[in-house]
């Protein structure tokens, strides 16, 4: 069977209308690899269900009893999508796997027990999504989320992980499978600096004078946006606004709709042009495998404060290309934002260097390339 040939099942428990770290790699490497290969996604359907441009997109039907992660789509258990899930698996060469829930271990089991390559990317831990998101009740499930995960990991002809620290972690958890690091990139031409910061503003409907506060990503628990919401409160500008974009959790969206000036946008395919009306960005995050949302708003020269979690630790350079603070202490996240609105020094700093870290080292290209690589070898 020759390259061109193979035939590559990627495997997702998130799809659009959802935009995440992990639907944004899967569109980057659909893009990049189906004029090699023949690629067939299988994924959950919300609405009408949306077909990739480059891929065959088989459906699973949803459940909204089951929900073994917090708002993530959750495959219903039928016979229908047993079979579904089955018979993809069967006709394709390779199953690539991007996690992190039923559909996803479902397709591993069937992968191994039918002898297939299975290659399984890590965007995030799930039993430390569970653990974060769930209420105390049930976090007694994240050991049994968290064995049940390193078995499917062990289950895969080998694993891909974002950075070299994660590698040593899972090592110590028990993946024996090989694992190899391949970073995800960022689109730097779509993601640029705002030319001119207050057009940027109107752009999107928000007076251009206003200071914006931004974030980009689920609105959830684990996300910790409440720190945000109480730091956002101590700030003593007159003229301010938090820019939340993307959706999630209704109890989460009533916490921050409470305070005055907060901007929630729900899910948008222009998140560029969000990015671009910010003047400064925070990841609050209790939990973070890369964190692609920090990535974006670097390479679109903001200033960054996020909480020191997953890859974000090596990337990110203290008073270099970003700030740190921590993740619990609304009142020190309160203190950076303003240092870095009052210190337009400081603040330039952090903008340049912030666009030319993703510049020379995330590039979709090599990612995407090198990820190829591996799955045809």
């Amino acid at each position: 069977m020759t390259t061109e040939q193979k035939k590559i099942l990627i495997v997702s428990d998130t799809y659009r209308p959802k935009v995440d770290g992990t639907i944004q790699f899967i569109d980057q490497f659909c893009k990049r690899t189906h004029k090699n290969v023949e690629l067939t996604l299988l994924v959950p359907k919300f609405g009408n269900g949306e077909k990739s441009a480059f891929a065959n997109t088989l459906f699973l039907k949803t459940s909204k009893i089951i929900v073994p992660l917090p708002t993530y789509p959750s495959m219903a258990l039928s016979w229908e999508n047993f079979k579904i899930i089955k018979t993809a698996i069967k006709t394709n060469d390779i199953i690539f796997i991007q996690g992190p829930a039923i559909a996803s271990m479902l397709a591993t089991f069937y992968g191994w027990r039918y002898k297939k390559r299975v290659v399984t990317y890590l965007h995030v831990l799930p039993w430390e999504l569970f653990h974060q998101s769930q209420k105390k009740l049930f976090r007694f499930f994240t050991t049994f989320i968290r064995k049940v995960s390193i078995l499917c990991y062990n289950r895969s002809s080998f694993v891909l992980v974002p950075y070299h620290e994660l590698e040593r972690s899972m090592k110590k958890l028990g993946v024996k499978r090989k694992m190899y690091v391949a970073k995800l990139g960022v689109d730097i031409d779509r993601f640029s600096p705002s030319k001119d910061k207050r057009m940027s503003k109107k752009k999107i409907g928000i007076d251009s004078e206003e200071i914006v506060i931004g974030y980009v990503g689920r609105i959830s628990q684990e996300k910790n946006l409440e720190v945000l919401k109480n730091a956002f409160d101590k700030l003593g500008y007159e003229k301010k606004k938090l820019l939340i974009v993307g959706d999630g959790a209704e109890e989460q969206k009533e916490v921050l709709k409470s305070i005055n000036n907060c901007q929630i946008t729900g899910f948008v395919n222009n998140v560029e042009d969000y990015l671009k009306a910010m003047d400064v960005f925070v990841q609050p995050s209790h939990t973070e495998t890369t964190s692609l949302a920090t990535l974006e708003a670097m390479a679109c020269g903001l200033p960054v404060i996020v909480s020191k979690v997953g890859f974000m630790k090596q990337y990110i350079v203290k008073e270099q290309n970003g700030l740190f603070f921590p993740k619990s202490d609304s009142i020190v996240l309160a203190s950076k934002i303003s240092r870095i609105i009052d210190e337009p020094e400081l603040r330039k700093k952090l903008s340049e260097n912030a666009r030319k870290t993703v510049a020379y080292s995330f590039s979709w290209e090599r990612s995407i390339n090198r990820i190829k690589r591996l799955l045809l070898e």
